[in-house]
This record gives structure tokens, sequence and C-alpha cells, in this order.
């Protein structure tokens, strides 16, 4: 049973007392939680939370002390370690990116429901031990030899091409290592990747989800779909019913079992960030961070960085900058974008608006098109690198994967 001392920490910044007996009251017993019972003015945040060393903070933003996102800004500039939950009025849910963002790790609505803020925290939690166990193995330069061969592709803004990019990856990425690739679906609640492949299947993530607790070689290999090119491909649940139990738990162990099998593994993670999106991050090698050359994009990378370096402690190494739909003549020039970022741009996508909806209305690939385009060659390029990080320890990955144990029959879902 956990003392005091190893329990998690959470705090309540509210200046209503009704709020901060709510999360007390949601926590009280048990005993994995310590709650703060401290109310804290405008004029003592900064110091009260350097001396209470919370783990969490629940921020209130009906009654926050000072402005709500100035405050999530500041305490993860001055507190990257600790989690922070934004509580929003359901009339506010329009600022929940906004709040992720500035450096919240997940919201909840108000009224606060017990069910949820436990559900809630209890995510925090392991996501937070993680991390922490991640950095340690940092730190130490033991990074698990399973995650160097899987990318995870994120944009914090929509629209700037993460699923074109994550297909075409890994299509050119197994033609550059003649090595099995899954492609993972991690838009749970509106993934495409299987109509922009043209893929007819009926099996999902949401099919592993019974059996997580023991997942085997035998059933991830009849969930996974091939497609005509040679990748693998792990669709996501085929409606948002199905995709609203899957929790960051569900999929770090699904993470894990499937870098067990397939000794390369591109995340097409789309562009909202929570805990599930974390979670494949923390058990990734490198983050491909898509955007585009304007303005806009340039803003929200920053963020994200910013965010990596602050609240999510994700060392800036593991983060690629890949430029899509680069336009030399209207778009920012890449030596502005650098400069901004304070990072190198790892990978250039040169704009090709025609053949990239050709490629998605017809369910084609740009890899398995006759023709040989600049944006073809870019996305082989792209490839080239990617196998080159991968296989910088490709040494420590055993060519021949012992089958994992035969734990379970096979799915009477799959046939």
């Amino acid at each position: 049973m956990p003392t005091s001392q190893d329990a998690f920490r959470v705090l309540a910044i509210t200046t209503n007392s009704s709020f901060s007996d709510l999360v007390g009251s949601a926590i009280k017993g048990n005993t994995e939680y310590l709650f703060i019972s401290r109310q804290l003015k405008a004029n003592e945040l900064m110091e009260g939370i350097e001396n209470l060393q919370p783990h969490c903070i629940v921020l209130d933003f009906a009654a926050a002390p000072t402005q709500p996102l100035e405050l999530l800004e500041g305490v993860a500039w001055q507190f990257p370690e600790i989690a922070m939950v934004a509580a929003l009025p359901k009339s506010e849910l329009g600022d929940a990116n906004r709040a992720v963002l500035a450096g919240a790790r997940a919201f909840i609505t108000q009224p606060l429901q017990h069910e949820e803020l436990l559900e809630t925290l209890g995510r925090i939690r392991h996501v937070h031990e993680r991390m922490q166990a991640t950095k340690g193995a940092a730190v130490g330069g033991e990074l698990p030899a399973a995650n160097r061969g899987t990318f995870v592709v994120f944009s914090p803004k929509g629209g700037v091409g993460c699923s074109v990019v994550a297909i075409n990856l890994a299509i050119a990425l197994r033609a550059e290592v003649k090595r099995d690739v899954l492609l993972m679906d991690a838009k749970l609640l509106f993934g495409d990747l299987d109509i922009m492949l043209n893929l007819k299947t009926d099996n999902s993530i949401a099919d592993l989800i019974p059996h997580i607790g023991a997942l085997d070689e035998s059933l991830i290999r009849d969930v996974v779909a091939e497609h005509v090119s040679g990748i693998k491909v792990l669709a996501a649940p085929p409606n948002p019913l199905a995709a609203q139990g899957i929790h960051p738990e569900e999929l770090h162990r699904i993470l894990t079992s499937v870098q067990g099998v397939y000794p390369h593994v591109i995340i097409d993670s789309g562009s909202y960030l929570n805990d599930n999106t974390v979670t494949l991050m923390d058990g990734s090698h490198k983050v491909l961070l898509v955007m585009n050359p304007d303005i806009a994009c340039l803003r929200g990378a920053s963020r994200f960085l910013d965010l990596c370096r602050t609240t999510l402690s994700f060392p800036k190494e593991r983060i690629l900058v890949v430029v899509n739909e680069q336009d030399q003549q209207e778009g920012l020039a890449l030596a502005d974008i650098e400069r901004s970022l304070e990072t190198k741009i790892f990978a250039t996508l040169p704009w090709d608006r025609r053949s990239t909806l050709q490629s998605i209305n017809r369910g084609v690939p740009l890899g398995m098109q006759s023709q040989n385009t600049p944006l073809r060659r870019a996305f082989q390029a792209m490839a080239k690198g990617v196998a080159a990080i991968a296989g910088a320890s490709e040494a420590s990955i055993p060519t021949s994967r012992k089958k994992m144990p035969e734990v379970l029959s096979r799915s009477s879902r799959l046939g």
C-alpha cells in the first residue's frame, strides 16, 4: 500500500471552495492519491506550487485566481514535471484545444463528476509513471531496442497531411529496408487510412482490446491486414463508439505487443494531442512533426516543441520536423522555419496537390504509381533517413524474432 510520500499528489487551483471540496471528496479514501487541501491566492501561486510540490494540478477555468490560459503556460514553463488538468464548463469546451496547447495534459467538464475525474487522474498517473521510467532509461542510455523502429507522425494543426505522410513513408520504408512495416491508425475516433488505401478489412485495433491482458503474435497477425503494397495495416475502430473505450494503458500494451512482432512501425496519430497520443510518443523512437510552410503551422509547431520541453519532458532530439507541401515561391523559407524552431528540418515534401488528391481519391498511394514524381522521390529520400535512424541500433534488434507465447486461441470474431 502506498504511503503518503508515494501517493500521487493532487492540488486544486480555484477560488471556489466547493470545487476544491469536490476534488478532495472524489479521491478521499483512495490511497493512491493525496489531496493537498490548500487554496492558493493569485499572488502566491508559483511560490505555493513550488512549496507544495504536487504531481498534478486540477485548474478550475470557471473560478481561476488569474487568467487560466496564462496560468497554464506559466506553470508549464516553471514546473514542467507537473501534469495539469483543465476543468472547463460545458459552455467553454471550445477552449479545450487551447488549454492543451497552453500546457494542460487533459481536460474534464464541469460540473465535476467523481467517476470522470478519477478516470482522468488515473490515466495521468500512469502516463506520469511511464514518463518517469522513460526519462530514467534515457538518462542511462537504455532505450528499448523494440522502440527504435517506431515513428509517430503528428501535427498540432489539422489538414497538413499526416495521413498522406504516414502511408507513403510506410510504403517507401518497406521498399528501402525489405522488412515488415506496420502502419497503425491511431486516429481512433475518425481514422481513415483504410479508405485512403482502398483496404477492405473488418478488423481493427478494437478487436485487440478484449484480449489486452494476453496478446500473442498469432492474434496480432490475424487482426492486422495486409495491403497490396506489402505493408501491414492496423486499422482504427470502425466507429467512434468502439474507439471511446480505448485508454492509454491499453494502447501502451498494444504498442509494445506489435513492436515485438514488426521491426518497423509507423503510427498516424493525427493532430489531436491527448493522453493516448502522449502514450504512443513515449513508446516510440522519434516523432515526425509535420507542418506546412505557413505562419499558422509554424506557430503550432513552435508551441508543440515548447510543450515537449516543459509539460511532456520529451527530448527535442526525438522530434524530426517534416515540411509538407513546400512551395519555394509562396511558402515560408526553410531557413526561416529552422531559425524560428531552432532545429534542423529533417525532410521536405514538395507541393503536388494534384498527385496527392488523385492518390487519396483512387486509393492508390504514390509509392505504387508508375510516375516517378518529385513527391514520390522525396518520400523515398525520407524513408532512407528514417531507415538510417532506425538502423543505427539495428544490431541490437534480433533479425529472427521469437514467437510470443500462444496464450490465446484464435478470436472467434476473426473467424
